[in-house]
């Protein structure tokens, strides 16, 4: 009977590795995984509030803050990761670097720290990362191609201004470079390291990282494809989940703002209080231009708008400024100086609005026919404006 007992215990401890074998790797992170590292510089003193380590888990808007711990005199620091499953997690390190690894091994970094170089640059160098995982590995070098890019960027500007300068001896050089050098097509050779990379690593959740790194608008279906493979073989990989979800609301964005569709709607605050909505102005032309008062090329596009609105309002242009200011005080004193005879409203979520309207600089400037939709839309004030404009109100489109 004893012995019969014996061999039962022995089966079921079997059968429980076998089933522990066969999970996944993201299910097995019990005990969870511990991140030291060495920085070599620390913030000078009026800094000194600076010389930690945060730690943040997963991507995109769905990243937490979940830890932190301050570096040693030495430099060294240490950290725990207590996760019941691997994913994605980074350091931000003194405020200066970035590290990213996956939390289904121990890490240990190098890291310059605190630039020490004349002209500083936050990110400029690279952290070096060891561990045994190969999510780990592949993210690091994924972005030591990216550090290797950079320095080719550098040298590349640092050729083409010198090309420059020997224009008033030849001008071939410059031109070579500008119209056919490496500069023009680097970015797409950078792409193509990247997607090469991703689709060696077949199934290797940490890819779900370099797929971040994608530029969605010019890699749509290669994202599409290879993270709809990833959460195939992952389903419960909640990073991808993040990152579909973000692509899926980006796509709606962008579906938004095609030309020719009705413009998202827009009813702010005016000074007063009062909401000024962009239906009312249906029946005339709109330019609705994105601002705010500490945005040096807002300001000087004010001139060259009041230009335009002159020139076409008896026409039927009508302008609308919306800020994206989050002093209030800084908003009216820059209305004030700036005096423009046009509807002012004031974002009541910066960050919402410039999602929204897929802002990623100021001035943004939407010009709106009509009916409500979309006619062009400009990142900073561009002379296609003008000449668009003349077109609209000489009936040419």
């Amino acid at each position: 009977m004893l012995a019969k007992l014996k061999n039962i215990t022995a089966y079921v401890l079997l059968a429980g590795l076998m089933l522990y074998w066969s999970m996944p790797v993201s299910a097995q992170i019990k005990k969870g995984i511990t991140v030291t590292g060495k920085v070599k510089f620390q913030n000078p003193d009026i800094f000194k509030k600076y010389n930690m380590v945060w730690l943040y888990k997963g991507i995109g808007k769905g990243r937490k803050a979940v830890d932190s711990v301050k570096v040693n005199v030495d430099g060294s620091f240490s950290l725990s990761v207590k996760a019941s499953a691997s994913g994605l997690y980074s350091l931000d390190i003194l405020k200066w670097q970035t590290a990213i690894f996956w939390s289904d091994a121990d890490v240990n970094l190098f890291a310059r720290g605190y630039d020490t170089a004349r002209t500083k640059s936050k990110n400029s160098g690279f952290v070096r990362l060891e561990s045994k995982s190969s999510g780990t590995n592949l993210i690091t070098t994924a972005l030591y191609q990216k550090y290797l890019a950079d320095q080719e960027m550098d040298l590349l500007s640092k050729e083409m201004l010198t090309a420059r300068n020997y224009m008033k001896k030849d001008t071939s050089w410059f031109t070579y470079l500008r119209t056919n050098g490496l500069i023009r097509q680097k970015a797409d050779f950078e792409t193509l390291r990247l997607k090469q990379l991703i689709t060696a690593n077949p199934g290797n959740p940490a890819a779900v990282y370099l797929l971040s790194m994608l530029s969605t608008d010019k890699e749509s279906d290669f994202f599409s494809t290879e993270l709809s493979k990833l959460i195939d073989k992952h389903p419960q990989l909640e990073e991808a989940k993040q990152l579909k979800k973000e692509f899926m609301e980006q796509n709606a964005i962008k579906n938004a703002l095609k030309k020719g569709s009705v413009i998202p709607h827009i009813a702010y605050n005016d000074p007063f209080g009062k909401a000024i909505d962009i239906n009312s102005f249906k029946g005339k032309y709109v330019l609705v231009d994105f601002w705010a008062s500490w945005c040096g090329p807002c300001r000087k596009a004010i001139p060259e708008i009041k230009e335009l609105y002159s020139k076409y309002k008896d026409s039927g242009l009508e302008v609308l400024s919306v800020s994206v200011d989050t002093d209030h005080a800084a908003w009216r004193k820059a209305m004030s100086e700036e005096n423009m005879p046009w509807p002012q409203v004031l974002s009541p979520d910066k960050n919402k609005t410039m999602a929204s309207f897929m802002i990623v600089g100021i001035p943004t400037l939407y010009l709106i026919d009509r009916e409500g939709k979309i006619v062009e839309k400009y990142t900073g004030f561009s002379a296609k404006l003008k000449t668009q404009l003349e077109d609209v109100f000489s009936q040419k489109i």
